[in-house]
């Protein structure tokens, strides 16, 4: 049960990975300078999430595998 959650946890990440790599940001303009940052921090975020989560499945393939 946990590893069916682990694993749609995942293809969820990954669509939100991908939404953000092909998004496409209005150009210049203050406001769109803030939303540039602010896509900047999410996908930042996204990336540490989905790296963190290969370091748990790393170890736990370790100790299992």
């Amino acid at each position: 049960m946990a590893q069916q959650q682990l694993i749609e946890a995942i293809g969820r990440l990954e669509r939100a990975v991908s939404r953000l790599e092909q998004a496409k940001l209005p150009l210049a303009g203050a406001q769109d300078r803030q939303l540039e940052q602010r896509y900047s921090a999410l996908k930042s975020a996204t990336e540490q999430a989905v790296a963190e989560i290969d370091r748990l499945l790393a170890r736990e393939g370790g100790v299992h595998g």
